[in-house]
């Protein structure tokens, strides 16, 4: 399992074993990443000759870390064999965070659910006070399961958050300036640990299993406590010098409006967005506006699925506050258009479950804002990928960023 890679990361004076060693690492990650690639295609991505990469391929097949699989398309002669990694090469603890939940799993390296996920109510906090919280789940976890050091390669966290995969922080969440996330944690658990924002995670799904797929430029609008921008543009996911790109929910959108508990006055996210939602909800209902939202739940534990759920039965106050919601992230997604241009915009997230009662107030709102000629190319659409799909998206992310780790940037 991991001890297959352990050859290849070994440090070596020898420049010709080294070199060898870069660019089986350089396949490895281009195997994975498209899950079955010709030849051809690595040749052209990693501009190496057929003789190398052939080469390679069989030293890697003889040792068990890649395999051919079936065969890819042909536009005449023999079909190009495809090639994947092999079974149960390496194992990914996986842990998701929001707001109001964290979900940990173990995925293997074709991206099945190894262990049942466990998904726990946890209030996100601000400060690190938390951490500690949070590192006695995963360690909860991993006893229960009875899961070996040895099993698995490390840790995927995603989480919201202003954060800094590189430098291992997360300005907005388990936050302290005399406290880094990443060695936390690889402290903790003597472990590589990968972190990464949800939107991003999510926006990575999408490229891997959903509607992004093939896509060179395309948003995704993740809309659930908060709002976020995911950004494909020439085919990759955009980061940000520092990993903060994306971040409109924070775009000043009400003049002189509402404080956000960013800081800031008439962000997008006090006006569309599950949190914005929800106290709108708790308010009205204590001040005795019907509904049947009191019929489930009582109005201080009211989440944003709560609010859906009544909007789909029916609920006349609950389909208002969606419409209100999706007209406000319908201009917003109008000026993002506009900037980026994208073929598709995925709408994802808790709030995509209320499927046309938000969507038409979103598509309206874009007619109306969005300029005609640069719509005409750009497709709006629901996301349909599950969520094993974005467990799934972590642990293939987790996986290339630890090989680039390992490959020299010469």
């Amino acid at each position: 399992m991991i001890s297959k890679f352990s050859d290849l990361l070994k440090p070596t004076k020898d420049a010709k074993q080294l070199r060898t060693a870069q660019k089986k690492l350089k396949i490895i990650r281009e195997v994975y990443r498209h899950d079955g690639i010709a030849v051809n295609d690595l040749i052209r991505k990693l501009n190496l000759s057929f003789p190398t990469v052939n080469s390679i391929l069989v030293e890697l097949i003889e040792q068990g870390i890649i395999l051919p699989t079936d065969r890819g398309e042909s536009f005449g002669g023999r079909k190009p064999n495809l090639y994947n990694l092999s079974e149960c090469l390496f194992q990914i603890l996986c842990v998701e965070i929001q707001i109001k939940s964290i979900k940990i799993s173990l995925i293997d390296n074709n991206t099945i659910i190894l262990k049942q996920a466990i998904t726990v109510t946890s209030d996100l906090s601000s400060r690190s006070e938390g951490l500690l919280n949070l590192a006695n789940l995963i360690k909860e976890f991993i006893a229960d399961h009875q899961i070996l050091p040895s099993q698995y390669l490390g840790i995927a966290i995603a989480m919201p958050g202003l954060i800094d995969g590189n430098q291992g922080v997360n300005y907005s969440y388990l936050y302290d300036p005399d406290i880094n996330l990443k060695a936390y944690f690889e402290q903790r658990f003597q472990k590589d640990i990968f972190l990464i924002n949800d939107t991003k995670n999510a926006t990575y799904a999408e490229q891997y299993f959903g509607a992004l797929q093939q896509i060179d430029h395309g948003l995704t609008i993740l809309m659930d406590w908060g709002m976020a921008l995911g950004i494909v543009a020439k085919g990759e996911v955009l980061t940000g010098k520092n990993g903060f790109s994306g971040e409109m929910g924070h775009i000043n959108f009400i003049e002189n409006g509402e404080l956000c508990y960013c800081g800031k006055r008439g962000c997008l996210e006090t006006v569309a967005s599950g949190l914005a939602l929800s106290t709108k909800a708790r308010k009205d209902i204590n001040n005795n506006v019907p509904t049947l939202i009191t019929n489930k739940i009582k109005s201080e534990d009211i989440l944003p699925i709560h609010i859906i759920d009544a909007a789909l039965d029916g609920d006349q106050y609950a389909i208002v506050l969606i419409n209100e919601l999706g007209q406000n992230l319908g201009k917003a997604i109008s000026i993002f258009i506009q900037i980026f241009n994208p073929e598709k915009v995925v709408l994802s997230g808790v709030f995509a479950k209320a499927n046309k009662l938000i969507t038409i107030p979103i598509q309206q709102q874009i007619q109306t804002y969005a300029m005609g000629r640069i719509l005409k190319n750009s497709e709006i659409v629901l996301s349909t990928i599950s969520e094993n799909n974005i467990t799934a998206a972590l642990s293939k992310s987790f996986f290339i960023n630890y090989l680039n780790s390992h490959i020299s940037k010469d």
